[in-house]
This record gives structure tokens, C-alpha cells and sequence, in this order.
């Protein structure tokens, strides 16, 4: 395309267009096997309305034109919800309110798609109305399908006031459904289903499909465990509708189908959370484990490197020897705290790493999954042993300050560990234990 048509088509300029067709009057004509988007695919795009106008009118066939994707202007007009254009390319093509994209959708199921409520009433009516998608689906299965209320209200009213409402709120697709079925199958379609069984439409409650399905059953089994079911199927009700007698069981059968969906995905969104969690605290395990160890075999302020006494005043008596711990023959009172707490840490990793390895093994051999309760049972023990890691950690690590640093500043913030650290590890104890049995209650609640 010419640079100076593609940059006048963009910014709506009607005289630049002019003057390229006197100097140019194949311009246009042209331009329909040189690019995908013609000026007019453009100009509808982003709603140069007397841009559009000029350009079909300098070329009638441009309108006829499909781009890349498969839409021709109007389609695309309808989709941005751009009316005017709509409406005059209308008055020049009316035929043009049949033009089907690549899907085989006219313009009137494209700005059901979207919910162009002004685009509908310009491009609505009973040739359009009655136009299908290759789905067998009209404008309102269209409406209800992408869940546009108000473009599903727009074309009830169209309808009813040319005479033919009935037809098209009862129409079914190839699958045999009407309106109210897709309604019934639908997510958050309770405002929807209340305006099909209100006084404006004459809706068939107890059509049945291909399968033999009324709307309630349809309602019933895809929106088994939905907030809205109950309420949905009282508005259903309420009007009449009733659910299929030759295929209660089936509906039965379906529902209690898509109950046992529902808690094996529920199950299967535990059972990944429980994992991610093991495995976290397993890499954790093995990164205080790995610490511990480098503490101990290299503890804070380093080892002596010769043979020799002490030359400060202030520590007299002190001898060493190579390799022995400075802090050890300094302080041997807060060092041997810390050696301590080091131990518990090193010795809990490496309990904790074991214990996971250990149900692993078990789940393996299918003995931990069996069980569910003492399942429950081991993940608490597993908790509270990572509970008392984090604990023995986080003081090690105020001791091992208090050895290096200002002894107030880590007699502080020591102070602060042993008064937290217990209620932590206690919180995180009745968390485990409130979580891992509250289920048990509502088994045995159920069962009673």
C-alpha cells in the first residue's frame, strides 16, 4: 500500500484521500491485491466514519474485501462497536448486513460477541435474525454463549417487535439446544436465565435437546457444586420448568459424576500443596543441615593456628593449641550454648530429612496413602519437627551474634527469640494439628 493512502487512512484524512485518487482514480481499486488491510479495513477499525464513507464510495467493492484475519470492514466496525459506520455503509450496501467472515459469522453475530448494543440495533433484522453460524447458532444463542446480558435484552426486544421472538428464543443448534439450555450450562448466567423465563420472552422451559435434556437438567449437571445452582434452578422452577422424566437417572448418574470431579480435583489441589510443601521444607532441611555443619567444623571467630598462651591481659591463663576453637577457650560458657543449639539444629535437618525420606518410602509402597488418618498424624509430626528446626535455628543465630557482636545488642535481640520463638513454633504446632484433624470432624459429622 502507497505510504501516503496507509498513513491517510489512519489518521482519517479525507482530503489526502482525495487528492491520491485525482492523482491516482485506480487507487483503490488497486490497493485490494497489493495488502491484506484495505483503507476501509482501517478506517472501520479505528472509526474514521467519513473516511470509510469516502473511500466506499470511490470504490464500492472494498466492503467486500475479508483481511488476513477473515473480517471484512463491517465486521470489524461492529466488533469496536463503531455504529455510524455501520449504519451508513448500511444505507449504501444493505446487503452488507449478511456479509459473512471466515467463522461464516455475519455482523449481527459479531456485535453479539461483543456487546455492541447500538450496533445491533443498526444491523438488526429478520434476514440477519435468522442468519446461523455453522454451529447452527443465531444472534441470541451467540449473546448467551459469550455472556452479554444487555446484547441479549437488545435483540429479545428487536425480535418481538418484528414478530419474530418466539422463533428465535426457541431456535436450538445442531446439538439441539435453545437459548435456556446454554443459559443453563452457563457460569454467572443467572441474570440471563431469569430475563429468558421472564414475561418478555414465550420460552419454551421444557424444550429438550439432542440428548433428550431440559434446561434444568442441563442446569443441574454442568453446574454441580456452582453458588448459583440452587438459585438458578428456582428461577427454572418457578416457571415450569421440570426435569426430564426418561432421563432422571442419567441425570442422576451425571451429577453425581460431576460431585466426584469436584472433590478429586479438590483432593488433587491438597495433594499438590502438600507435596510443594514437603519439598520446601525438605530443601530448607538440607540448607540448615549444610550450615550447621559448616559451624561446627567452623565455628564463629575461627581456630587457633599455633602453639601458644594468651598474650592479652584481659584472658591470662588462656593456652591453645592448633585447631582448637578461639571462642571455645574464651568463652566457654556462651560457646558451649552455641555448640549446643548448632547440634540440635544439625541433628533435626538431618531428623527431618530422614522422616521425609521415610514417608516417601511408605507412600511408595502404598501404606501411607492407605491410611488417611495416620497420613494426617505423620504430616503433623513433620510440622512440629520443622517447627523446633526453625526455633533451634533462629537462636543459634542470635548466640552465634552474641559471640561475634556487642553482647547487649545480642542479649537484646536473644531476649526477643526465647519469647517469640516459642509461641511461634506453638502457633505453627496448632496450625498443623487444626489443620490435618478438621477434616476428621467433618468426616464424622458427615457420617453421623
Amino acid at each position: 500500500m502507497d505510504p501516503r493512502l496507509l498513513n491517510a487512512a489512519l489518521t482519517g484524512d479525507v482530503n489526502a484521500l482525495l487528492e491520491l485518487i485525482r492523482e491516482d482514480p485506480l487507487l483503490l481499486h488497486a490497493v485490494t491485491v497489493t495488502t491484506s488491510n484495505t483503507p476501509l479495513h482501517i478506517a472501520a477499525l479505528l472509526g474514521h466514519a467519513q473516511f470509510a464513507m469516502v473511500a466506499m464510495q470511490n470504490c464500492p467493492g472494498l466492503a467486500d474485501e475479508l483481511n488476513q484475519q477473515g473480517f471484512s470492514p463491517i465486521h470489524l466496525a461492529s466488533a469496536k462497536g463503531h455504529w455510524e459506520i455501520v449504519r451508513d455503509m448500511l444505507v449504501r450496501r444493505p446487503d452488507l448486513a449478511l456479509i459473512k467472515d471466515e467463522d461464516g459469522k455475519n455482523p449481527l453475530h459479531t456485535a453479539a460477541t461483543k456487546g455492541r448494543v447500538q450496533v445491533l440495533r443498526e444491523v438488526f433484522s429478520i434476514e440477519s435474525a435468522q442468519e446461523l453460524t455453522p454451529k447452527g447458532e443465531n444472534a441470541l444463542h451467540v449473546a448467551v454463549k459469550h455472556n452479554q446480558y444487555k446484547a441479549l435484552e437488545t435483540l429479545i426486544q428487536l425480535a418481538y417487535q418484528i414478530q419474530v421472538g418466539d422463533e428465535l428464543v426457541n431456535a436450538k443448534d445442531e446439538d439441539g439446544n435453545t437459548v435456556l439450555h446454554l443459559a443453563g450450562a452457563a457460569k454467572n448466567s443467572k441474570q440471563i436465565v431469569r430475563l429468558l423465563v421472564s414475561d418478555q420472552t414465550n420460552v419454551e422451559v421444557n424444550a429438550v435437546n439432542s440428548e433428550g435434556l431440559t434446561a434444568l437438567d442441563i442446569c443441574v449437571t454442568s453446574m454441580a457444586g456452582s453458588n448459583e445452582l440452587e438459585e438458578i434452578q428456582e428461577v427454572l422452577r418457578s416457571a415450569g420448568a421440570e426435569v426430564s422424566r426418561l432421563d432422571q437417572a442419567v441425570v442422576s448418574n451425571q451429577r453425581q459424576q460431576a460431585l466426584a470431579r469436584e472433590d478429586r480435583s479438590s483432593t488433587s489441589r491438597n495433594e499438590k500443596y502438600t507435596d510443594s510443601l514437603r519439598n520446601g521444607i525438605g530443601v530448607l532441611a538440607v540448607l540448615f543441615s549444610t550450615i550447621s555443619f559448616q559451624l561446627g567444623m567452623n565455628p564463629p571467630g575461627g581456630s587457633w593456628q599455633d602453639w601458644a598462651s594468651s598474650t592479652n591481659h584481659n584472658f591470662p591463663n588462656v593456652t591453645h593449641m592448633p585447631g582448637k576453637s578461639i571462642i571455645w577457650e574464651l568463652q566457654k560458657s556462651e560457646s558451649l550454648t552455641f555448640f549446643k543449639l548448632n547440634a540440635l539444629c544439625f541433628f533435626s535437618s538431618l531428623t527431618t530429612l530422614v522422616f521425609l525420606a521415610l514417608t516417601e518410602f511408605l507412600n511408595y509402597s502404598g501404606l501411607y496413602a492407605f491410611n488417611k488418618n495416620q497420613q494426617r498424624y505423620w504430616n503433623f509430626l513433620l510440622h512440629a519437627l520443622f517447627g523446633c528446626l526453625l526455633v533451634s535455628a533462629a537462636e543459634e543465630f542470635i548466640r552465634g551474634m552474641a559471640l561475634v557482636t556487642d553482647n547487649s545488642v545480642a542479649y537484646i535481640s536473644s531476649k526477643f527469640v526465647l519469647k517469640l520463638g516459642p509461641r511461634l513454633l506453638s502457633f505453627f504446632c496448632l496450625h498443623s494439628l487444626f489443620c490435618h484433624s478438621a477434616p476428621l470432624s467433618m468426616e464424622g459429622f458427615q457420617g453421623e
